[in-house]
């Protein structure tokens, strides 16, 4: 009788769990697709965080949610530091911002998934380009084209990361020459629409 009463009880505390853990499954995606409609009108105020019942989240880590959030953040940072803009403080703020979302942004290409480190390598290929400045002895389009590059090689798919390659190379070689304005030179595309969605980058 005292056995059977320990299984019951067990099987009721096991079926807690699940359900608590399927709660915050939930949650997560809740807060995931919240977040990232509320990065498409207003990025800066985007947050995706699950209210998690169970201790040290372990749904998170089932739905291996560690490089999506973390992306999702790179991207708001990404989109921070390109509308900061130079202001009544000789740009140091701007400066701040930027150095912050490239920090951001180095750690995702270097220790994220494939998929991910692509995608931030890109838009760090993005930034660093847009600032056209020498870091260390290290031209802007020099340390973007190595971002671009490692970019390429983490997802040979990533075809943002391909094409604003491509461009940075002719931009490059254009000035090299001393070719005029037109001859490859531009803007570069940062290759996302929002925070949970990739797509090619329109280029310079």
């Amino acid at each position: 009788m005292v056995a059977r009463l320990i299984v019951c009880g067990a099987l009721v505390v096991a079926a807690a769990v699940l359900a608590i853990a399927a709660h915050d499954v939930l949650a997560w995606r809740t807060a995931i697709s919240g977040g990232d409609a509320r990065f498409r009108s207003h990025p800066e105020a985007a947050m995706w965080h699950g209210d998690a019942w169970l201790p040290d989240d372990p749904a998170a880590g089932l739905l291996a949610l560690d490089d999506d959030l973390a992306l999702r953040r790179g991207v708001q940072a990404f989109v921070g530091a390109v509308r900061t803009p130079r202001g009544f403080d000789n740009g140091e703020t701007r400066a701040r911002v930027r150095s912050g979302a490239e920090v951001r942004l180095e750690d995702l290409a270097a220790h994220a998934a494939p998929r991910a480190a692509s995608q931030a390598g890109n838009l760090l290929g993005v930034l660093v380009a847009g600032t056209g400045q020498v870091t260390g002895g290290v031209t802007a389009d020099d340390r973007a084209r190595a971002a671009f590059e490692a970019a390429v090689r983490r997802d040979p798919a990533n075809a943002a990361a391909k094409y604003n390659l491509e461009l940075l190379l002719r931009r490059t070689a254009a000035k090299a020459t001393r070719q005029g304005p037109g001859s490859g030179s531009g803007s570069l595309g940062h290759g996302r629409r929002g925070a949970g969605s990739g797509t090619p980058g329109r280029g310079y």
